[in-house]
């Protein structure tokens, strides 16, 4: 199966408000709670494409019950190591008449050094893994140093890590070669100390980074995602639809690709396709909802991508 690990996990609070004003109360309708974090959307993707996965990461509080509980409700198995302090409430609140989003994400708990040492032993005894997926934010406490260990116990292991974290962090860890990242474009321009912009100059920025990992998937590019792979780079875009939240389609865009590489499918293009429809289905959901395998299957005959030379 697939480890995913979240170590920053979230209770993901949602709700349509008519307008915000400043300084006025603004009343919310349609309130919606669901389980939050990278890795924790992308291995609901990976869940909902049938693929078997285990998730892991840190909860705690009454709100770490309640991640729990929803996941295990998806069917999903957790293995999660309980800490004394509470798992964050992350907020995303959408105007009704346009489906703008104003987000607000908190730091969230402080690791302790017992409660990471948990994880890693979770982890080095784990058997029958093909990847590690690793995303998100990183709670106090725990560092790129702690990712750059679980990249090694997997490389012992001689299982593939895919990382989705911020660009800082992704600068930090890249040179313990990773099989795939995915940054924005913004948090590419954090990896690379760069502001580049087009496809061209994204693509030079990115190829000394093939040194060390074998794929670099970056989005919002030009309207589209590149992925850049040692043999090949593609770009592709979304077909034309109806956005209604930018929740987790990043997050899904990773977990359609995981699936990919588990399925043995190694076909740049193909991995980009699955990726990229499993985006454009989330963002057709309102509010927090991911996007469902029919979705992902009937967007999939839209998608197209095109070699770069």
């Amino acid at each position: 199966m697939i480890f995913s690990i979240t170590p920053n996990p979230a209770l993901d609070l949602g709700g349509l408000v008519n307008d915000i004003k400043p300084n006025e109360k603004s009343y919310v309708f349609n309130e919606t709670r669901s389980p939050g974090g990278n890795a924790i959307n992308a291995a609901r993707i990976l869940s909902r494409l049938q693929i078997p996965v285990s998730l892991s990461g840190f909860l705690g509080g009454s709100t770490g019950d309640e991640i729990n509980s929803m996941l295990k409700k998806e069917k999903l198995n957790t293995q999660f190591i309980e800490i004394k302090n509470t798992s964050r409430v992350n907020v995303t609140v959408s105007n009704k008449r346009n489906h703008n989003q104003t987000r607000l994400s908190f730091p969230g708990p402080t690791i302790s050094n017992v409660e990471k040492k948990k994880l890693f032993h979770l982890f080095e005894q784990k058997k029958n893994i093909s990847f590690l997926m690793l995303g998100g934010s990183l709670p106090q406490g725990f560092t790129a140093n702690d990712i750059k260990r679980l990249i090694k116990i997997a490389g012992k292991k001689g299982i593939n890590s895919i990382i989705d974290c911020p660009g800082s962090i992704l600068a930090d860890v890249i040179k313990s070669k990773p099989f795939l990242i995915k940054p924005n474009l913004e948090e590419f321009h954090e990896l690379t100390n760069s502001h580049v912009k087009t496809i061209g100059s994204v693509i030079q920025k990115a190829k000394p980074f093939l040194d060390h990992v074998p794929y670099i998937c970056i989005s919002s590019v030009e309207g589209g995602t590149l992925l850049v792979g040692r043999k090949n780079i593609y770009f592709g875009r979304i077909p034309k639809l109806k956005i209604r939240s930018t929740v987790g389609a990043g997050d899904s865009m990773v977990g359609a690709m995981v699936s990919r590489f588990y399925k043995g499918d190694f076909d740049e293009a193909n991995i980009l396709k699955w990726g990229l429809s499993a985006s454009a289905a989330t963002l057709s959901e309102p509010g927090m909802g991911l996007g469902h395998k029919s979705e992902i299957l009937q967007l999939y005959k839209e998608v197209q991508v095109t070699l770069i030379n």
